[in-house]
């Protein structure tokens, strides 16, 4: 008898804006991710409120990624809420979402996008520098002082190079 060879099915890998429907999926997905600290708890009233900031990746009915793009000001976003399911990381989920965030900044106009991580090597290999928290008083006033971690933050910020940009029109700084 001759061995079985599987073959590998390639995910059916989605990436788009998050619908109402999506709400229950991405409120499961976050709560998952927030024991470990990878993400801030997010009630479904705030889903609710901030749906139309996410990005979500699924692989057919399951939800696999997700990422939010939160204005700030007229000039000022965050990019929060990025997980994507272990089994499905390092395949460049996880950039792709943020790549779309960034296009989603872009088209608003939007000068400057931040994020506040754990996760430096992976937002500095799509162009985000250090910087000091301090440059963003009001993420600390809005955000911060709500946070379960506030006495022992170990995130760090971090800002977009306004000049980088993907694929070929320039290369990431070195």
């Amino acid at each position: 008898m001759r061995p079985v060879t599987r073959l590998r099915v390639e995910p059916r890998l989605e990436v788009r804006p998050a619908t109402l429907q999506d709400v229950g999926a991405l409120e499961s997905f976050i709560a998952a991710y927030t024991s470990d600290g990878t993400l801030l708890p997010r009630t479904r009233a705030n889903l609710l409120h901030h749906v139309r900031d996410f990005r979500v990746a699924f692989d057919g009915d399951l939800l696999v990624g997700c990422g939010a793009l939160q204005v700030v000001s007229t000039r000022l976003a965050e990019v929060r809420s990025v997980a994507v399911h272990p089994e499905w990381r390092g395949g460049g989920i996880g950039s792709r979402i943020v790549e779309e965030l960034l296009r989603d900044a872009h088209d608003l106009g939007l000068g400057r996008v931040f994020c506040l991580t754990r996760r430096q090597s992976f937002f500095a290999r799509l162009g985000f520098v250090t910087i000091p928290k301090e440059s963003f008083p009001h993420k600390i006033w809005n955000d911060c002082r709500l946070c379960p971690r506030q006495a022992c933050c170990d995130e760090i910020a971090m800002e977009r190079l306004p000049a980088y940009r993907s694929g070929s029109e320039s290369e990431a700084p070195a």
